[in-house]
């Protein structure tokens, strides 16, 4: 084969090859959108490791604080505070407001103090710590004022009311004690109001404090 053929084909072998699907621009952008994937990348890690750097001091410094779910729940618990405290010991009452009257005490009392049926106990004032009271405003002719029943504690009647036995006091007040057999005391007062000649129904309390002592 001369030289003539030898150039004849492989002219014809470079015409039959098909022409190039891309050029030189598309290799540029394609050169452009690696770069910038590359870069998306990078900044992108740096991101990340900020964040988790940032989150572990503000965790272990405490610099977020707590949740808001902590944050409610603490503000939820109410604070408890007493309204009426109660004192214990010789002489010291409890509820200085007063307690309200036992329903058994009053029966027992208008057993022994008919008249006293007719007028709805009250609350006595004061009231010891631990006890039984029912208060009754009277009215024993010409006399008025208040008698009060209490079944408590030795520990809690004040020290002039704790010896058993029956007193007149200067100011007019009728004063029963006994001795319960639960060991407790009972305690029967009349108080006359101011004005009043004498304490109602106050020749009557010794056989009142007496009834109830048995009972309790």
């Amino acid at each position: 084969m001369d030289e003539r053929k030898l150039e004849e084909l492989f002219r014809d072998s470079v015409q039959s090859v098909p022409p190039s699907s891309f050029d030189e621009h598309d290799v540029a952008r394609a050169s452009r959108r690696i770069t910038a994937r590359r870069r998306m990348a990078a900044v992108g890690g740096t991101v990340v490791a900020a964040a988790v750097l940032v989150g572990g001091v503000g965790l272990g410094t405490g610099l977020f604080g707590q949740s808001e779910t902590s944050h409610v729940a603490s503000k939820s618990v109410p604070e408890t505070a007493s309204s009426s405290p109660r004192f214990d010991g010789p002489g010291v009452l409890g509820d200085r407001s007063g307690c309200g009257p036992d329903a058994q005490l009053a029966a027992a009392v208008t057993r022994q103090l008919p008249e006293a049926a007719e007028t709805a106990p009250v609350a006595a004032k004061p009231c010891p710590s631990g006890s039984k009271t029912a208060l009754f405003v009277l009215r024993d002719g010409a006399a008025t004022g208040s008698v009060t029943v209490i079944v408590g504690p030795v520990g809690t009647i004040p020290p002039d009311q704790t010896t058993p036995g029956d007193v007149r006091r200067p100011d007019g007040t009728e004063l029963s004690v006994r001795q319960a057999r639960s060991g407790k005391l009972v305690v029967v007062l009349s108080d006359p109001d101011a004005g009043s000649p004498a304490a109602p129904y106050g020749a009557r309390i010794a056989s009142i404090a007496g009834d109830l002592a048995a009972q309790y």
